[in-house]
Parts: C-alpha cells; sequence; structure tokens
C-alpha cells in the first residue's frame, strides 16, 4: 500500500460487517485498497458507475451505508440535490460521506451542500495529489 492508500484508510472506522457505498469510483487505487480494508470485517462494498439518477436510487438502499464515497459524481450530475438526497437517505445516522473531485475543478460549493442536507464535521483533507477529498459526518438532526 502506498502512502495515499494508507492514509485513506485511516479515515475508516472498521467494526464488523461495515458497509460502504461507492458511486463512480474510477480509480483502482481506491477501490483495492477498500477491498481490503472491509476483506477481514465480512465488509459489504456496493459499487455503482452511473450517473442516472433513477439508477443510483434503485441501487442505493436507504439506511444501509456506513460510507458513501462519490468519486467526480456532484460535479458531472445535473441535479445536485436529489443526488444528494438520495446519498444522505443511503447513509445510516452519523454515516459519513466522502467526495473525491478533481483538483482543476471548484469544489467550494460541495461545503455548502453538504450543510444544506445536515452534514457536519465538514473539511478537506489533503491525501490525493490528484483528487480533493472533502469528508462529512451525517448528523441525526433529532429536535431540531
Amino acid at each position: 500500500m502506498n502512502k495515499e492508500q494508507e492514509e485513506f484508510s485511516s479515515l475508516f472506522q472498521l467494526t464488523p460487517s461495515i458497509s460502504i457505498l461507492g458511486l463512480n469510483i474510477d480509480n483502482q487505487d481506491i477501490n483495492t485498497t477498500l477491498t481490503q480494508l472491509l476483506q477481514p470485517y465480512d465488509g459489504i462494498l456496493t459499487t455503482i458507475k452511473s450517473n442516472n439518477l433513477n439508477e443510483i436510487r434503485v441501487k442505493a438502499k436507504r439506511s444501509s451505508y456506513d460510507y458513501a464515497i462519490l468519486s467526480n459524481s456532484i460535479l458531472n450530475c445535473d441535479n445536485k440535490d436529489i443526488l444528494m438526497k438520495i446519498v444522505a437517505s443511503a447513509i445510516r445516522d452519523s454515516g459519513y460521506i466522502i467526495i473525491l473531485e478533481d483538483r482543476s475543478e471548484d469544489v467550494n460549493f460541495i461545503y455548502e451542500l453538504l450543510e444544506e442536507f445536515d452534514f457536519g464535521a465538514i473539511s478537506q483533507v489533503d491525501i490525493f495529489k490528484d483528487y480533493y477529498l472533502i469528508i462529512g459526518k451525517k448528523l441525526h438532526m433529532w429536535g431540531m
């Protein structure tokens, strides 16, 4: 495992039966890292390679994932709000969203988008030389 893969691996709290949704992850190193991480924990990696919102909605099961990883998905989506609704509903309470976007893109609006969909502790982690990595935690919002 190279340094980027090791640092990426450290983002995950590994528990038995951990479940990760991967949307349009086209980086083979990331796929390999996730597969290696999940194997000893009987974890599940559900990958969806599509920008079709109906297909994503059908395949991304509600409240089923501890983590959702979106790679070059938000910027390429025409309806970002619907994509975020689908992904947010697929993540369990207190789960995480990890967004990877090319460094050539402006990603400032992603912070506002995550806040709008009740994600907190939003931060950018400098791990990959080719990607921005933005992570946020899904908040419960009970009593709000």
